[in-house]
């Protein structure tokens, strides 16, 4: 039987010791590192995405809404007539974002029966009544301003809405001119998008 001695052997005190321990430590960091940039870029991506969606809405409501001033263009205002419909400024909305804030209440006459008999006025206070209805449904917090122009057969349209938080940065140019004044906007995650109807 023939035995065998093993022998262990330390290392010398010259040779380094804890380089495995350091070279984890450092790859632990630069993967915490990582992490932390893709999560950022996520996050960017969601709301960016969010807010594109939000636009495009937008861009179909204000679509909506120049489909129900062209039905209910009315009359230009004439030697002894008054103005009517879109004419005569029906469609003007010019409340603050503030002032919106309440459930949009439907008007007294709903002009939609067979009989009902409604004016161009009563007409647009329906249609502005629903138009506003589904902004507040389908944007956050989603609010409107518009204003008959003065000098063309057009309104300027601002359509509002509470979305992801801006950038600190990237957004702050577009964010000074982008909201009418009438609307009192001062919180920067209220973003607006305007649009011109022409008629």
């Amino acid at each position: 039987m023939q035995l065998t001695t093993i022998v262990r052997r330390w290392p010398s005190p010259t040779q380094p010791r804890g380089f495995m321990l350091i070279e984890v430590l450092v790859s632990i960091a630069l993967s915490a590192v990582a992490l932390l940039a893709l999560a950022s870029l996520n996050a960017a991506a969601l709301r960016y995405t969010k807010m594109s969606q939000y636009r495009a809405v937008a861009t179909h409501l204000a679509s909506d809404i120049g489909e129900r001033m062209r039905a209910n263009k009315g009359r230009a205002a004439k030697s002894g007539v008054a103005a009517e419909g879109f004419w005569a400024g029906d469609y003007d909305y010019t409340t603050s974002f503030s002032g919106q804030a309440a459930s949009v209440s439907p008007p007294e006459q709903r002009c939609n029966t067979a009989f009902s008999v409604c004016s161009t006025r009563e007409l647009a206070v329906l249609d502005m009544a629903q138009w506003r209805f589904q902004t507040r449904r389908l944007l956050p917090e989603g609010s409107v301003f518009v204003l008959r122009h003065a000098s063309a057969v057009a309104a300027d349209v601002w359509i509002a809405w509470r979305g992801p938080l801006a950038a600190s940065k990237d957004e702050t140019p577009a964010r000074a001119t982008e909201c009418p004044s009438g609307l009192s906007v001062s919180d920067r995650s209220i973003r607006c998008s305007y649009f011109r109807i022409n008629l």
